[in-house]
């Protein structure tokens, strides 16, 4: 039995591991399959394509976007970011994730808290997705909060007083961009925002698959796999990985999933070049 996870960060988001770190963790883990699914970037994974290791490395990238009032997160498989509609929308993110570091920082400092906008950039120096986490391990280091949990909960949380609302494509967007770079674009997590009438709705807009195994869809597994099945989509999974000072429930290794969703997933990708 192969053993994979199609759904972890490194630090060119996010994460907690740089790309060559996570590769050994991965090895040591005796994984054989594994998909670098950072957000907004593809730099990870980019990063590890010319390392030669016998663990299988599938591209991936998950796009933070807006439905109505609804934050949904979209995975894309296979992408490529080279001359495709989606070299445009990683550089355009970039420019306003900085933009927002800057607004962030500006709230905390009214609010009497000392921290900068370049020691939140030398946390985020490998990363092309700089964003709330890396303000939070400044707040964490210079004693305004305990830990990022903390820091999220007092400061930059979501309603919270120096909350600034994220740059977003609509989901039909993030849907369209990956299809014509040559991806698979897949729900992500959709215990977060559980509705199958919603699914079904998106599978007509050009969504090939459903995230069913995640750390946030346990208690609906049963119930999403039987509904992918029936309704053709195709099926995902992984651990959600950050790292392992991050939510314990999303530890590698907790999440697996079976080696027939590679197959389809490769099959989706082959049918979708020729």
């Amino acid at each position: 039995m192969k053993k994979i996870d199609l759904h972890i960060h490194t630090s060119a988001s996010d994460g907690e591991f740089a790309p060559f770190e996570l590769l050994n963790l991965c090895q040591e883990l005796n994984f054989d399959i594994i998909s670098i699914a950072d957000h907004d970037t593809m730099k990870g994974v980019k990063k590890l394509s010319n390392h030669n290791t016998s663990l299988e490395i599938i591209p991936a990238i998950e796009l933070s976007c807006r439905d109505g009032k609804r934050d949904i997160h979209l995975l894309g498989y296979y992408v490529d970011d080279e001359n495709t509609p989606i070299s445009d929308y990683l550089k355009k993110f970039r420019e306003e994730r900085i933009r927002r570091i800057y607004k962030i920082v500006d709230k905390l400092k009214k609010m009497g808290i000392d921290i900068s906008a370049e020691e939140v950039f030398k946390q985020s120096s490998f990363s092309d997705s700089i964003g709330r986490p890396h303000i939070a391990k400044v707040l964490v280091k210079k004693g305004y909060a305990e830990n990022i949990d903390d820091a999220f909960d007092k400061y930059i949380g979501y309603s919270k007083p120096a909350y600034v609302h994220k740059y977003k494509i609509s989901l039909k967007q993030g849907i369209e961009i990956i299809s014509a770079s040559g991806g698979i674009p897949v729900l992500a997590h959709p215990g977060q925002y559980y509705d199958l009438e919603y699914f079904l709705f998106l599978k007509k807009q050009g969504l090939k698959g459903i995230e069913i195994w995640h750390p946030d869809n346990l208690k609906y597994a049963k119930e999403l796999e039987e509904f992918a099945d029936k309704n053709k989509f195709l099926k995902t999974g992984g651990s959600d990985f950050h790292g392992f000072s991050h939510n314990s429930k999303k530890d590698i290794g907790k999440i697996l999933i079976p080696y027939d969703s590679v197959v389809a997933l490769k099959k989706e990708k082959a049918n979708a070049s020729s």
